[in-house]
């Protein structure tokens, strides 16, 4: 008979004759697991699914221009997500969530100033909180919290933010262009005036180039006021900047720790500790 066989008979050997301690072993691990599974705390896990508009929706041609409307999709590109992404996971966004929500006493800090508390809660939700894309081009935001509630709330409260975020920034560019316009506006209402003021001095060759200059002047208001008129429009119609297609809604039990799947992985690990355990112990020189 070989080495192999003789090494191979051995093992068998011992393992028949240590059956009882293995079984022993086995199932103490997975009482232990079991046990530990018990002691920790649940965690719950809560998510949504969104998906990104298309920022073109912004440009004012949309609304007044029938020939383009059909142009326009409403679902915007992976760069778009992209975006999304990079403001929901803004340092700004996540001080948001924790004032909101007192997550400074959520993860139990103390001892320590307010903007320190602050920075610290921030680290530990930025732990807590996943983006997930899809194959879909669709983005799963996902929070795990010990309360399925606040787990829920959370994710749904950053969604709200990143939409009033990029919001704000379409409606400052709408402001600022209606500014900028009204500006213009009054310019040219000032010039309009004093060169109806200055006619009635001029010879009449200069009358007619004034009167000119003035034909000018209100085509340009018209097309000021106009121009004006549909940035307030957009500024009033703001399209979404992304579309929930699931909100965050509370868990319906905690998904961790997994208690099936820990003991039966500490049972194999068992297992095969005790017969590696045995191996070691009783192998010839």
């Amino acid at each position: 008979m070989t080495t192999s066989g003789l090494n191979m008979r051995h093992t068998i050997q011992v393992l028949q004759k240590h059956t009882r301690f293995i079984l022993l072993f086995t199932l103490f691990a997975m009482l232990v697991a079991f046990v530990t599974v018990l002691l920790v705390p649940k965690y719950f896990r809560s998510g949504a699914r969104i998906i990104a508009a298309n920022p073109q929706l912004t440009d004012k041609s949309r609304l007044f221009n029938e020939n383009i409307q059909g142009l326009y999709s409403y679902f915007g590109s992976g760069d778009d997500l992209d975006r999304i992404i990079g403001v929901a996971d803004m340092d700004t966004t996540y001080y948001q969530l924790v004032d909101q929500f007192n997550l400074i006493r959520y993860y139990g800090l103390d001892d320590d100033s307010l903007p320190l508390l602050r920075r610290k809660a921030v680290l530990k939700l930025k732990k807590d909180i996943s983006f997930q894309r899809t194959e879909q081009g669709q983005m799963r935001i996902v929070c795990w919290t010990k309360d399925r509630q606040l787990s829920a709330d959370i994710v749904n409260a950053m969604i709200a933010i990143v939409q009033q975020k990029l919001a704000s920034i379409w409606l400052s560019n709408y402001q600022t262009a209606t500014d900028q316009l009204n500006a213009s506006i009054i310019h040219h209402e000032q010039q309009y005036a004093s060169l109806n003021d200055s006619i009635s001095k001029a010879s009449h060759a200069q009358q007619i180039l004034l009167q000119k200059h003035m034909e000018t002047l209100l085509e340009e208001l018209s097309q000021y006021r106009k121009t004006a008129a549909s940035f307030q429009l957009m500024g009033e119609t703001v399209p979404p900047a992304l579309y929930i297609l699931e909100p965050a809604v509370p868990s319906a039990k905690a998904e961790r720790p997994d208690k099936l799947n820990t003991v039966l992985i500490s049972g194999l690990a068992g297992f095969l500790f005790s017969i590696l355990f045995l191996l070691l112990k009783d192998r010839r020189p």
